[in-house]
């Protein structure tokens, strides 16, 4: 596997945020919503992100074209 520092250090935040989450995705997106949110209240910047959209889940068992006749 390629590492860097900075890849090192990602992965360690990263490891801590989920732990801190109890391993439970949504804490975790509020966790780093707020977290975002501090720091832009700390150093008077305006990140820009996407936000989450709901879609819809299709049939589960996906069909390949050779299947299909």
């Amino acid at each position: 596997m390629i590492t860097s520092p900075l890849l090192e250090s990602k992965y360690r935040i990263q490891k801590q945020l989920d732990e801190d989450a109890e391993h439970d995705i949504l804490k975790y997106a509020t966790n780093s919503h707020r977290i975002v949110a501090e720091i832009e209240a700390k150093y008077r910047v305006k990140f820009r992100y996407g936000s989450a959209v709901l879609i819809k889940s299709q049939d589960p068992t996906p069909v390949h074209e050779s299947q299909m006749a």
